[in-house]
């Protein structure tokens, strides 16, 4: 390992002190360090372009929370770089070491001695009379709601140009197994281990309690229609992209080619990660 990329929250607590800890370990180990724009600026260090991470990065090490590290698997765009998720305050779903083992994985990534996980993305294309207008990847969900509180939205949906269901609810969840712990859970919907194959559709707050969330195969194509033409109908994408969808168009979500490779701890699996965020078998 040659170079590591380093992506931080900018004011998450003792933030200079964790980078420059980070910084020199590297360094001591023979390792550039790149530095992202908010690493960079918390330690007024030079910054490395996305494009530098992207093309040199061995490995992106993520100091923050889950929301950091989504935004940082936008930055690797494509490439299949594995990521260590570091969590600087409650533990994460993504981001599950701890900074206070942040050291002592390091040491055992070096050695050869860590696991990664392959995490499948969801690529969603929106289509104005089969054009293209807009295309976004996610690691956790893409929602489709009304802007306006309290109305309902009537969704048809496909899979594989076969006609599912017209959902009539507050939206639609369109969840990979990784999200399914996100937004899909809020709503009811199932947890799914997350290096399964599946995709998961969950209605927000549907108008008939027979609408269910269902989990479909991950190689399936997911085709979306707003009947509504006169309301104002928005995208979510991960929680951080948002895009209005203009009357006509269509979108369509499958399986990326590419995955997201996230490095899991040793010392925990996702059973205890669950029983830890959800507070399974407690009191």
């Amino acid at each position: 390992m040659k170079s590591l990329a380093i992506v931080a929250k900018p004011h998450a607590e003792n933030i200079y002190n964790i980078l420059t800890r980070l910084v020199g370990y590297l360094k001591n180990v023979n390792i550039t360090p790149l530095l992202e724009e908010r690493a960079a600026y918390v330690i007024n260090a030079v910054q490395s372009s996305h494009q530098e991470i992207r093309d040199n990065a061995d490995m992106l090490i993520v100091l923050g929370g889950d929301g950091t590290l989504i935004s940082s698997i936008r930055i690797i765009d494509n490439k299949e770089i594995p990521i260590l998720g570091v969590n600087l305050g409650r533990l994460g779903f993504l981001t599950e070491t701890r900074i206070e083992e942040l050291e002592s994985t390091l040491d055992r990534i070096l050695s050869g001695d860590y696991k990664t996980e392959q995490r499948l993305k969801l690529c969603s294309r929106v289509l104005l009379g089969g054009v293209e207008t807009f295309k976004s990847s996610v690691i956790n969900d893409i929602v489709i709601n009304k802007g306006a509180l309290a109305r309902i939205i009537d969704i048809d949906v496909y899979i594989d140009e076969h006609f599912v269901n017209t959902y009539r609810a507050d939206g639609l969840i369109i969840s990979t197994p990784t999200g399914s712990t996100a937004y899909n859970l809020a709503a009811g919907g199932p947890i799914v281990y997350p290096t399964q194959n599946n995709i998961i559709i969950t209605p927000i707050c549907p108008h008939s309690l027979s609408n269910r969330p269902i989990v479909v195969d991950g190689d399936v194509e997911i085709r979306l229609k707003v009947k509504n033409d006169d309301e104002r109908v928005f995208l979510t994408y991960d929680g951080q992209i948002g895009k209005r969808l203009t009357n006509g168009e269509e979108v369509v979500i499958k399986k990326s080619s590419y995955y997201v490779n996230l490095i899991v701890s040793s010392n925990r699996n996702y059973f205890s990660l669950l029983r830890e965020k959800l507070g399974w078998g407690g009191n």
